[in-house]
């Protein structure tokens, strides 16, 4: 009897778990839902940079929860289209205030051969571990050879920001049609 009764009360366990939703996606177990999201208040990168310079895109954040987890980035070509997104990971100390910069090495993949004048986007927003995003920002970019460096405006002129991560996107040729040695 006692058997019996276990295996009943499993099953209603189980039939209420279903009716409520259970089980869950990994993902939602993984983190806390609701908050407030994250906000960037202060953002700005160049607009064109040379082949093989290493692209700053500065931004300044918050979160009252102190919960920022990470930028989601995505690329944009003119004449390829989008790149996956690239999640960078927001350290510890940076999870409910931040001002510093993402790089990103233009020279990674095919973008030393690009045409000059080749056009990029790039958005970035940043999640939370509640699931909340914040604000998208978006940068243009132009690749050109002889693009002369400029310091970024305030508040990002001060002269010890945080690095804050790497955006590790390899850029793609596509009118590169493998054939030749000399190029990728």
């Amino acid at each position: 009897m006692k058997r019996i009764t276990a295996i009943v009360f499993i099953g209603v366990l189980t039939a209420f778990a279903i009716r409520m939703g259970y089980p869950k996606p990994l993902g939602e177990w993984l983190i806390k839902p609701g908050g407030s999201p994250p906000i960037i208040t202060h953002s700005f990168a160049r607009a064109e940079i040379s082949h093989g310079d290493l692209w700053r895109i500065y931004l300044e954040a918050e979160d009252p929860d102190g919960d920022m987890r990470q930028f989601v980035c995505t690329f944009w070509q003119i004449a390829y289209g989008h790149y996956s997104s690239e999640y960078v990971i927001i350290k510890k100390p940076h999870r409910e205030k931040m001002k510093g910069y993402l790089t990103f090495p233009s020279y990674l993949g095919a973008g030393l051969y690009l045409p000059d004048w080749t056009q990029l986007r790039l958005t970035v927003y940043i999640q939370d571990k509640g699931g909340n995003s914040s604000n998208k920002v978006v940068f243009p970019l132009v690749l050109s050879r002889g693009s002369k460096r400029q310091p970024p405006p305030p508040p990002f002129d001060a002269s010890a920001l945080d690095k804050l991560g790497t955006i590790p996107v390899e850029l793609i040729n596509p009118d590169w049609d493998g054939n030749d040695e000399r190029e990728p």
